[in-house]
C-alpha cells in the first residue's frame, strides 16, 4: 500500500511517502520542455527491462524535511541510511506523465551558479495516481519555504526556458519597405493602403459579379515617401499568412517567445509566421490607429538579396497594444541581457541541443508512425557514420513498436547532440586555439577534418537539391500554360532523352548506398536494346509515343495514389484524435442491447422534427449511452428537449455563426489563454502547449465570449466547453454550449452578480437540512457552508475534480432531467461519505476530506451515485426553496440600515478613496524616483569610465616624462663639459627672458 503519513508532532512540518524509485538519469541545462517526456521514458524503460543504468527500480520512502529531500529504502528504519539527498531549492521542474498518471519525475540542479553544469533528473512511481499531485505539491512548499529561507530570488531562468506570453491579434497585412526603420506613421499609412485596396476588390467584384476572390497576393512597397507607394502583384507564397480578406478568419494568436515571436492560426492549428528577434529591426505603434501595431523584419527572398517587410496586426483596444509593445521590449531586453550575461545557458540557431528541441517540440502529440516519419526526415540531415551508428544501435535492442523505437532514437540522438554540444562553437565566437601535446592536436586535426568533411557533403547534398530545384522551376517559366502533371511529364521526357546521348552508368549516385556497376550489373529496369532503341542507339517516334503514353498512365496512377494515401493519412489522423479524445473509464457500460437502441434512435429519420415520448428518452439515458456515439446522443437530446420547450423570443442567443464570431477579436483573451493549461491539464488531448485541443478550446470560449457578452468568460465554462469537445467536433459543441447555457438556464450562475449561484448554494443547504440532519448540523458547527466545497461542482459541473466518465454520466442526465441533476449529485456524494466526514473533528480536516477525497471515487461508487441520482425527485423541494431565498432577501432588503453603520461605511469608502489616490501619487513618484536612479546611474558609469581613461593617460604620460628624462641624462651626460656649462647659460637665460615676460604681462597698463 502506497500510503503518506505525517511525522511525529514535533517534526509537524516533516512528510514522508512511499514510492518506487525508477532511476535517474544526468543531462544537459539546454534540455527543454519537450525533450523531457522521452528522457522520463528512456529511464522507465530501463527499469521496466533491468537494463544497467544509474538507479534501478526499487520501493523507497521520499522524506521531506524543510531544507532536505531524502530517499531512504523502504525496508531501512533508519532515516541516515539513504539513496540520496538534496537540497529542496534545487529543485527546478516537475514532470507528470499524462500517459501514466502514475509516474512523475523532477529536475535537480547540482550546481544552480554554473549555467553549464550539468542537471540531473529522478523518476518516480506511485501506486496510486492520484496521491502524485499530493507528492509534487509536497515537494513544491518545501523547495518554496527553503528559497524563502535563504532569502534570494528564485532564478527562473532555466524554467522560463522557451516560456511565452500570448496575444490575439487581427492580422491586417504586410508591406514591403526599403529601410529596416519604421518612420513614425508607417503604421497609419499601411492602414489605408489596405482600405483602398479592399474598396477597390469590393468594385471590381461588383463589376465581375464575383462572391469569391480569385486576386494573387497583394503587397506594397514604400519607399522615403509613404504617400507615393505603388502597387505591385506578386504571387502568393506557401505558409505564409495572406493580406487583409473579409471572407477569411484572419484572427491569430501573437506569440512573444524568448527568442522569437510566431503568429499561430487557430483555425489551421499550425504555425503559420516565425520570425527570430535577430531577424526584427524595428516595432512601432499607430499614431492615429492607435490600435494598431507592427513590427519590421529581414525577409529572405529564394531569388535575390533579402528585403524588409513590415507586419500589421490589430488588437482589440489600445491598452492591449501597449501591453504587447511593453512584452515586446521586455523579451528583446531580457534576450540581449542573455546573450551579453557571463552566466547565461549559451545558445544558438546552429546549437545541436536547439535542433533536438526543436523536433521534440515537432513531434509533440503525434501518434508514432507520424512521429517517426518526422525523426526519421531529421536524421536523414545527418552524417552518414552517425545515421550507421544510431540505425544499429536501434536494431541492436529489437524495438518491438514504433513507439519504443522512437524512444531509442531519441535516447542516442540527445547523447549525440550532448556530445556535439560540448564542443560546439556558437555563432559570432571565435574557436579557442590550445597548446597541447602532438597526438593531442593530431586527434582534434583528424576530427575537426571530419566534422569538416560532415559539413561539405550536407552542402553538396542541399546544393544538388537546389540545382534540381532551380531546373524544375526553369522549365515551369518556360512552359506556363502546361498543367502541373503535364509539367511532370514534360521533365520526364526531357530527361529520358537527354539520357540517350549519355551511358546510362554515368549516372551521378544519389545515395551513397547506390549500387555499383560490378556489384550487380543486372539492375536497370530496361535492357540496353530498351534503353537505345535497338542497334543504331535512337528511337523511333514510336518508342516516343510509347514512352509518352508509359508516362502519363505511371503519371495519373501516382496521383490517385497520393490522393488515397492523403486520404487514409486523414482518416488516421481522425481516427487517432478521437482515440485520444475517448480516452476515460467508462461508468456503467451499455450492453449490445442497448448501442442497438441508440443506432436505431440515431439512424431515424425524422428524430429532429418528431417529438418522441420522454419517458422512453429518459429510461434510454438511464441504461446507458455508448461512449463512441455520446456527442450524437447528446445532440439527439438537445433537439428533443427544444421540440418539447421552446425559448421565447427576448431569451434566445443572438443568430450568429460560429466562423463570424472567430473572425472577431475578444477583449476576454487573457482569462481564456491563461485557462487553457489549467483545463484538463493531464488529458492528453488538452496537455500540449497551443496544441490542436487547446487552439479548438480556445475558439469556443473566444466564440461564446463574444455571443453572450452579459456573461462574456468566467472560470468554470472551459471545463463544460472541453468535455463538449471531446465528444464532437468544434460547430457542434458550439451549438450544444449554447443549448445548455440558455435553454436548460446555466448561464444564469456564471453572470457577474452570481446571484443564481448564491441561490444554488442555499437550496443545496436546505436539501442536506431537510435529508441529511446531522450533517448539516456538523458542517454548520464547524461554520463550512456549501460555497466552500461545492462551487466548482456547480460551476465546472463536476469536470474539474471528478474523473471524466463520471462527469460523462452526468451530462447524458443533465440533457434530459436538466440542472436538477446537479443537486442530486451532489446530495448522493454527501450522503455516501457522512459517516467519514461526521468522523473529521475540525474544520481543515473537513474541508480537506470533501476537496481531496471524495473527488476520489471507486467505479462501484460511481455507478451506485449515478443510480441514485437518476431515482430523485427533489424538483418541487428546489422550487419551494428558490422562492423562500427571494423572501428572505426582500425582507433583509426592506429593513432600515442602521445609521452609524451607514456613516461608518461612507467614511471608510472616502478613506478608501484617498488612500487609493496617495497610493496612486506614490506609485508615480516611485517611478519618477527610478528614472531619475537609472539617469544618475547612467552619469557615474560615464564619469567612472571617463576617469579611468584619464588615469589611463596620465601613467602613459608620466612614462614618457620618465622616458624623456631618461634621454636627456644620457645626453647629458655623453656631451663634454664645456658644452654642459653652454646648456647651462642657455637655460638660465631663457628662463630670466620667462620671468621678465611673465612681469611685464602682469604690470598693469599706464594710460
Amino acid at each position: 500500500m502506497c500510503n503518506d503519513f505525517k511525522r511525529p508532532h514535533n517534526q509537524k512540518a516533516d512528510k514522508r511517502f512511499a514510492l518506487w524509485y525508477m532511476g535517474w538519469s544526468s543531462l544537459d541545462r539546454r534540455t527543454t520542455l519537450p525533450m523531457l517526456p522521452w528522457l522520463v521514458a528512456e529511464i522507465r524503460r530501463k527499469s521496466e527491462k533491468n537494463e544497467s543504468g544509474p538507479g534501478q527500480a526499487r520501493e523507497v520512502q521520499l522524506y521531506l524535511s524543510p531544507t532536505m529531500i531524502r530517499c531512504v529504502p523502504a525496508n531501512s528504519s533508519n532515516p541516515s541510511v539513504f539513496i540520496f539527498e538534496h537540497k529542496a531549492q534545487f529543485i527546478s521542474r516537475f514532470i507528470h506523465n499524462s500517459h501514466d498518471l502514475s509516474y512523475f519525475a523532477y529536475l535537480i540542479r547540482s550546481q544552480p551558479d554554473n549555467p553549464e553544469s550539468e542537471m540531473a533528473c529522478h523518476v518516480f512511481k506511485a501506486c496510486d495516481p492520484n496521491q502524485v499531485p499530493e507528492v509534487i505539491s509536497s515537494i513544491r512548499q518545501v523547495s518554496n519555504a527553503a528559497l524563502k529561507e535563504e532569502s534570494k530570488p528564485r532564478q527562473d531562468s532555466d524554467e522560463s526556458f522557451y516560456n511565452s506570453q500570448k496575444f490575439e491579434v487581427l492580422y491586417c497585412g504586410k508591406v514591403t519597405v526599403n529601410h529596416k526603420k519604421a518612420p513614425s506613421t508607417l503604421i497609419d499609412d499601411c492602414i489605408d493602403k489596405f482600405r483602398q485596396h479592399e474598396i477597390e476588390r469590393k468594385r471590381l467584384r461588383l463589376l465581375n459579379g464575383q462572391r469569391s476572390s480569385t486576386e494573387a497576393h497583394v503587397e506594397f512597397i514604400m519607399g522615403d515617401d509613404p504617400l507615393s507607394s505603388s502597387l505591385c502583384k506578386v504571387d502568393n507564397e506557401p505558409n505564409n499568412v495572406q493580406p487583409s480578406d473579409a471572407d477569411k478568419n484572419r484572427t491569430m494568436l501573437f506569440q512573444v517567445g524568448r527568442f522569437e515571436v510566431n503568429l499561430i492560426s487557430p483555425d489551421t492549428k499550425s504555425v503559420v509566421l516565425e520570425k527570430n528577434f535577430k531577424d526584427i529591426s524595428s516595432c512601432s505603434q499607430g499614431v492615429k490607429q492607435t490600435d494598431h501595431f507592427g513590427f519590421i523584419c529581414r525577409d529572405v527572398v529564394e531569388s535575390g538579396p533579402a528585403q524588409y517587410v513590415c507586419y500589421v496586426f490589430q488588437c482589440a483596444s489600445e491598452s492591449l497594444v501597449d501591453e504587447v509593445m511593453l512584452t515586446l521590449k521586455q523579451a528583446f531586453t531580457t534576450a540581449a541581457a542573455l546573450q551579453s550575461s557571463k552566466n547565461q545557458i549559451k545558445l544558438c540557431e546552429a546549437c545541436p541541443m536547439h535542433d533536438l528541441h526543436k523536433l521534440c517540440e515537432r513531434i509533440e502529440g503525434l501518434y508514432p508512425p507520424r512521429a517517426k516519419l518526422a525523426i526519421q526526415k531529421y536524421l536523414s540531415e545527418l552524417s552518414d557514420n552517425e545515421q550507421v551508428n544510431i540505425f544499429e544501435r536501434v536494431q541492436k535492442i529489437k524495438p518491438a513498436s514504433d513507439h519504443e523505437e522512437n524512444e531509442l532514437v531519441i535516447l542516442h540522438l540527445r547523447q549525440l547532440c550532448e556530445t556535439k554540444q560540448k564542443s560546439h562553437v556558437h555563432i559570432g565566437e571565435v574557436p579557442q586555439v590550445q597548446n597541447a601535446s602532438g597526438s593531442g592536436m593530431t586527434s582534434d586535426n583528424s576530427s575537426a577534418g571530419r566534422n569538416k568533411l560532415d559539413a561539405l557533403k550536407n552542402k553538396a547534398r542541399s546544393s544538388l537539391t537546389s540545382s534540381l530545384e532551380n531546373i524544375f522551376s526553369r522549365v515551369c517559366v518556360c512552359c506556363p500554360s502546361m498543367s502541373s502533371w503535364s509539367r511532370v511529364l514534360y521533365i520526364l521526357v526531357c530527361i529520358c532523352c537527354f539520357s540517350d546521348h549519355m551511358d546510362g552508368w554515368e549516372l551521378l549516385p544519389l545515395s551513397p548506398r547506390a549500387l555499383n556497376r560490378d556489384q550487380n550489373p543486372q539492375v536497370s529496369p530496361l535492357s540496353s536494346e530498351q534503353r537505345f532503341g535497338g542497334e543504331k542507339g535512337r528511337r523511333s517516334p514510336a518508342d516516343y509515343r510509347a514512352l509518352w503514353k508509359k508516362a502519363i498512365h505511371q503519371q495519373i496512377l501516382l496521383i490517385r495514389m497520393e490522393k488515397e494515401n492523403q486520404r487514409l493519412e486523414a482518416s488516421r489522423d481522425e481516427l487517432h484524435i478521437r482515440k485520444m479524445k475517448l480516452d476515460y473509464q467508462e461508468v456503467c457500460q451499455c450492453s449490445k442491447e442497448v448501442q442497438a437502441l441508440w443506432d436505431r434512435k440515431l439512424s431515424s429519420p425524422c428524430r429532429t422534427k418528431v417529438q418522441w415520448e420522454k419517458e422512453e428518452i429518459h429510461s434510454a439515458v438511464c441504461q446507458g449511452v455508448p461512449k463512441s456515439r455520446r456527442g450524437e446522443v447528446w445532440l439527439l437530446l438537445s433537439q428533443q428537449y427544444r421540440l418539447r420547450h421552446r425559448l421565447p423570443q427576448r431569451q434566445q442567443p443572438p443568430e450568429t455563426s460560429y466562423q463570424d464570431l472567430l473572425k472577431q477579436l475578444t477583449t476576454q483573451q487573457h482569462a481564456i489563454l491563461v485557462d487553457l493549461g489549467r483545463t484538463f491539464p493531464t488529458h492528453q488531448y488538452f496537455s500540449t502547449q497551443l496544441g490542436a485541443g487547446q487552439l479548438s478550446l480556445y475558439n469556443l470560449l473566444k466564440a461564446y465570449s463574444l455571443l453572450d457578452t452579459e456573461v462574456g468568460y468566467c472560470q468554470g465554462i472551459s471545463f463544460v466547453a472541453g468535455l463538449l469537445l471531446l465528444h464532437m467536433s468544434e460547430e457542434q459543441a458550439f451549438d450544444t454550449l449554447k443549448f445548455l447555457m440558455y435553454d436548460l438556464g446555466i448561464r444564469r450562475q456564471y453572470r457577474p452578480d452570481m446571484i443564481s449561484l448564491q441561490i444554488q448554494m442555499y437550496q443545496l443547504s436546505r436539501l442536506l437540512h431537510d435529508y441529511h440532519r446531522n450533517l448539516y448540523t456538523h458542517l454548520e458547527e464547524h461554520e463550512i457552508c456549501p460555497s466552500l466545497y461545492a462551487a466548482p461542482w456547480f460551476l465546472t459541473l463536476f469536470a474539474s475534480q471528478f474523473q471524466l466518465g463520471f462527469v460523462a454520466r452526468i451530462f447524458d442526465l443533465l440533457f434530459v432531467q436538466g440542472t436538477e441533476v446537479i443537486f442530486k449529485v451532489a446530495l448522493c456524494l454527501l450522503s455516501s461519505h457522512e459517516g467519514e466526514i461526521l468522523e473529521c473533528d475540525g474544520f481543515e480536516s473537513i474541508v480537506d476530506y470533501l476537496k481531496s477525497t471524495i473527488p476520489t471515487l471507486t467505479h462501484s461508487q460511481m455507478e451506485e451515485i449515478i443510480t441514485k441520482a437518476t431515482e430523485m425527485d427533489i424538483s418541487k423541494q428546489l422550487h419551494a426553496y428558490e422562492v423562500e431565498y427571494h423572501v428572505l432577501q426582500d425582507e433583509l432588503s426592506d429593513a432600515p440600515p442602521p445609521s452609524e453603520d451607514s456613516d461608518r461605511l461612507d467614511k471608510l469608502e472616502k478613506a478608501n478613496v484617498q488612500l487609493k489616490k496617495q497610493n496612486m501619487d506614490l506609485l508615480e513618484k516611485l517611478q519618477a524616483a527610478r528614472l531619475k536612479i537609472q539617469t544618475l546611474e547612467g552619469s557615474v558609469e560615464s564619469l567612472l569610465s571617463r576617469e579611468s581613461k584619464m588615469k589611463h593617460l596620465i601613467r602613459s604620460l608620466e612614462q614618457e616624462k620618465a622616458s624623456y628624462q631618461k634621454t636627456i641624462e644620457r645626453m647629458r651626460s655623453s656631451l663634454p663639459s664645456d658644452a654642459m656649462a653652454e646648456v647651462e647659460m642657455t637655460q638660465l637665460k631663457s628662463s630670466t627672458n620667462g620671468k621678465a615676460k611673465e612681469t611685464a604681462c602682469k604690470k598693469p597698463p599706464s594710460y
